[in-house]
């Protein structure tokens, strides 16, 4: 994979010395079966585009060799795919860490929704690249005994999902999450199915950009 000798490059001779461009693939020049695998499919394509958007971010404002370490560690595991959808759960993985990077979180919008029922939600979003929104979506609950007495729990979704009419939807087993985009500064989440979350957590309500 063409992207693996870009990346180790970088980490011999440094960053300054290596353009963004060398955390993505060169479709001129596919450089291995599954960097041609991942030129024909428009959906890796755009996702290869988010990995190389948020790898520099990451770079850029956290640990900058521990990200190329993770970035390596995934590169191997993408090339390892045999077919498309291997990869796009390997692409998905690291999309949902680096967007949980200090440079991930830079690169993308950040909403907040706070609720009576004592759920105070988060939903940043990285996107859309050719009609794809890398979403992640958390809440934590304050139960009435309180934070000080650990009456406390958390949990959330994150994916990379097609953006169709401003709505989109992340799926975990039978728990179904609607998205939908109300403006450029709000959106609106509700939940349904069965979701195992823990005890408390809700992830729908209205989320606001800060």
């Amino acid at each position: 994979m063409q992207i693996a000798k870009s990346v180790s490059a970088m980490i011999i001779i440094g960053l300054s010395a290596i353009p963004v461009e060398a955390a993505g693939i060169n479709c001129s020049k596919p450089g291995s079966p599954s960097d041609r695998m991942i030129c024909q499919d428009k959906s890796l394509l755009a996702r290869d585009a988010m990995v190389r958007d948020l790898y520099a971010a990451a770079l850029k404002r956290d640990d900058a060799d521990k990200v190329r370490e993770r970035q390596l560690r995934w590169i191997t595991k993408v090339q390892s795919c045999s077919d498309a959808a291997c990869a796009r759960q390997a692409y998905d993985d690291q999309i949902a860490s680096l967007l949980r990077t200090k440079g991930g979180q830079s690169a993308s919008t950040d909403f907040q929704s706070n609720s009576a029922d004592g759920n105070e939600g988060h939903l940043a979003i990285f996107g859309p690249v050719d009609g794809l929104l890398a979403v992640s979506l958390s809440s934590t609950f304050v139960g009435p005994g309180g934070a000080d007495a650990g009456d406390v729990n958390a949990d959330g979704l994150d994916g990379v999902v097609p953006l169709a009419k401003e709505h989109a939807e992340l799926s975990r087993d039978a728990c179904k999450i609607g998205l939908d985009r109300l403006n450029a500064k709000t959106w609106r989440v509700s939940q349904g199915g069965t979701c195992d979350f823990a005890n408390g957590v809700t992830l729908q309500g209205t989320y606001r950009k800060e």
